[in-house]
């Protein structure tokens, strides 16, 4: 059965979806500079394939949403080809977009987030959502399985070594590696300023994306797979909590 919501027509929607499958991926990203070597929709490319690649495990369980594209990038507004949307605009439309769901049987959304900065306001997104009986699960795939991550790079960061092997995995035609780099500075403490962005983000960039190859991206892909495989499961058994003793 084909499983892409925007793919779908009313007819095949309320005979093989309606009140029978209860699950849903919506893919959440940006459009913003990654360094000078990967692309600007690489907060995008990144969910919707994890999204993808779930689908095809588990064709007859979840649906999988359109992306939300654009999201809250105001640090790295001044690099050209970046597009931001404030907070607020950004939560308000993702979360009339979950609640919406409830109307068609959704009862489970998982937000496959690829951007950073849209952390805050999916988690207030996620309140509605839980206030019209769903529940909502927020996934940021490179901080969550980071442990997992940090077998196989040496670092993350933004279009830093995990990023750019991801990209490369996914994406190869679209990177150049030739024009990666390397942050040397690390900042000593969540600050915003005007101006210090050529430190804190020197080249759009947090990491070293020189150390990226396909190989270390294609195991990250796998053990996020993993991980987000067991996070269904965990979901549709109804085991959400791990006792701590």
């Amino acid at each position: 059965m084909e499983v892409y919501w925007e793919r779908l027509t009313t007819k095949t929607f309320q005979e093989q979806v309606l009140n029978q499958i209860d699950t849903a991926i919506l893919p959440c990203g940006s459009v913003e500079a990654h360094g000078m070597h990967c692309p600007l929709g690489t907060d995008n490319i990144a969910p919707i394939e994890f999204a993808a690649r779930l689908e095809s495990l588990y064709p007859d369980r979840l649906l999988v949403l359109p992306a939300v594209p654009y999201g809250h990038t105001w640090d790295l507004a001044q690099w050209p080809g970046t597009i931001s949307v404030s907070n607020r605009a950004f939560s308000q439309y993702v979360g009339e977009v979950g609640t919406n769901l409830s109307r068609w049987g959704i009862r489970n959304i998982i937000l496959m987030n690829g951007h950073g900065g849209n952390v805050g306001a999916l988690q207030e997104a996620m309140e509605p959502m839980a206030e019209a009986g769903m529940r909502a699960v927020l996934v940021n795939w490179w901080l969550d399985y980071s442990q997992d991550i940090l077998t196989i790079t040496t670092g993350q960061g933004h279009a830093g070594e995990d990023e750019t092997a991801v990209m490369l995995a996914m994406a190869k035609d679209w990177v150049r590696m030739d024009d990666a780099s390397f942050n040397p500075y690390k900042p000593k403490f969540r600050v915003k300023a005007q101006g210090i962005q050529d430190k804190s983000l020197r080249h759009a960039t947090t990491g070293d994306g020189r150390l990226g190859t396909k190989e270390k991206g294609d195991k990250i892909i796998e053990v996020v797979i993993s991980r987000l495989s067991t996070l269904l499961m965990d979901l549709w058994q109804d085991n959400l909590f791990t006792e701590v003793r």
